[in-house]
Parts: structure tokens; C-alpha cells; sequence
């Protein structure tokens, strides 16, 4: 599968698993690799969806204000909070199947019946309510290991990025979660996204090699 296949069956964000229980992957231990932080590459189109959800919650997708900027809670506090929100989101939400297309899916906030997508925005939009810093909060664009579109939130600690997952009741390490990364928010504009991972890194270096052709 091409990686420009593999960006268009991510933006439909079908959500793997959306009437899965989320105990129903196997965790990796929490301290398999620890202090990573998932690599960032070019700017990326953000996903359809994501643009109207965006229109619909304007307050999710402004930048934080220099008043209002707030420090990260620090150690084993900032894990039990992200602990706790992860578990009462999985529970407060029905898992239901939704329209995928990117024309008539939507995202909603704490819905009572809703997709990966409706957990992810959620989840980010109690950890803001909280005192997080919108920064440190970051929605990505993942593919599974049977290639399905899925979206998890990301929470960037001074440690390492760790995924909250409608999926799993842990929060794991990105690289113990087993996906392909895609595309994420980008810390410095909540509104812009970036390219990620190996799938970033690959298309830098397409771009970078056609740019050395000659014409």
C-alpha cells in the first residue's frame, strides 16, 4: 500500500474497533520505552472533519492566550488525571458506528453515543477544562494494524508523548500503542496540522528528492 493510499483511507477516520470494548487490547507495559516524543515533519492538511469541527467549537481550536497559558501538572499527578479522564470518557460514551465520509461525519463533545472520534475530542476538551494547555493536547490521525483509520489524543509531557485511547483503559506510551502514525496538531496552532512519524520522515524525503531533480 502506497503512502499516498495510506493518508487517504486515514482521513476518512473510520475508527477501527468502534463497538469495542476498550479493554480489549492487550497493554504493553507503561515502562517499555519511556522519554519519546513522536517526530514532527511538514505541515499536513488537517482532516475534513476536524475543519468542521472547528466551525462548530471555536473555543477548541484557538491557540492558548499568553494570560492564560498554564504549566504542565507535574509528575505522577499529570498521569492520574490523564488516567482518570481516559477511563470516565471510555465509560460515559456508548460505542456506536457513524457515518465516515468526510462530507457528513461530524465530531461532537461528550455526545452519549459516539465514535473514536467523538472520545478524542472529548477527552481533549475535559483535560482543557481542567487548566491543561491546548499545546500540550494534540488529536492525531493514526492507521491500525489492519490499516483502518483511527483518531487518539496526545498528550505531550515533559517525559513523552502518551496516548489516550478509546481503544485501551491505559494510557501508553505512543510507541508501545502499535499504530502507524500519521498526521497530529501541531503544538504551536491548534487549528494546523503536521506529518508524523515514518510517514512524515518519508514524505520529506519525497519531497526533498524531487526538489533535487532536474526539471
Amino acid at each position: 500500500m502506497s503512502w499516498i493510499f495510506k493518508s487517504f483511507l486515514a482521513a476518512g477516520i473510520a475508527c477501527a474497533g468502534a463497538a469495542a470494548k476498550a479493554d480489549t487490547i492487550v497493554e504493553a507495559p507503561p515502562t517499555a520505552v519511556a522519554g519519546s516524543f513522536i517526530s514532527e515533519y511538514d505541515n499536513a492538511l488537517a482532516p475534513l472533519q476536524f475543519v468542521k469541527f472547528c466551525m462548530n467549537y471555536g473555543a477548541e481550536c484557538e491557540p492558548d492566550a499568553v494570560a492564560d497559558q498554564q504549566t504542565l501538572p507535574s509528575g505522577e499527578r499529570a498521569r492520574d488525571m490523564l488516567r482518570e479522564v481516559n477511563r470516565s470518557v471510555n465509560d460515559a460514551i456508548t460505542p456506536t458506528k457513524k457515518p465516515t465520509s468526510p462530507m457528513l461525519a461530524h465530531w461532537t463533545v461528550s455526545p452519549d453515543a459516539g465514535d473514536c472520534n467523538d472520545y478524542a475530542v472529548t477527552k481533549r476538551h475535559r483535560l482543557i477544562e481542567m487548566g491543561w494547555p491546548k499545546s500540550a493536547l494534540r488529536l492525531a490521525v493514526v492507521l491500525t494494524e489492519g490499516g483502518q483509520g483511527h483518531l487518539v489524543l496526545v498528550v505531550r509531557l515533559s517525559d513523552g508523548d502518551v496516548v489516550l485511547d478509546n481503544l485501551s483503559s491505559s494510557v501508553r506510551s505512543w510507541n508501545t500503542a502499535g499504530y502507524q502514525w500519521i498526521s497530529m496538531q501541531s503544538g504551536s496552532n491548534p487549528r494546523f496540522w503536521v506529518a508524523v512519524g515514518e510517514h512524515g520522515e518519508h514524505l520529506r524525503a519525497s519531497r526533498l528528492a524531487s526538489l533535487r531533480t532536474p526539471s
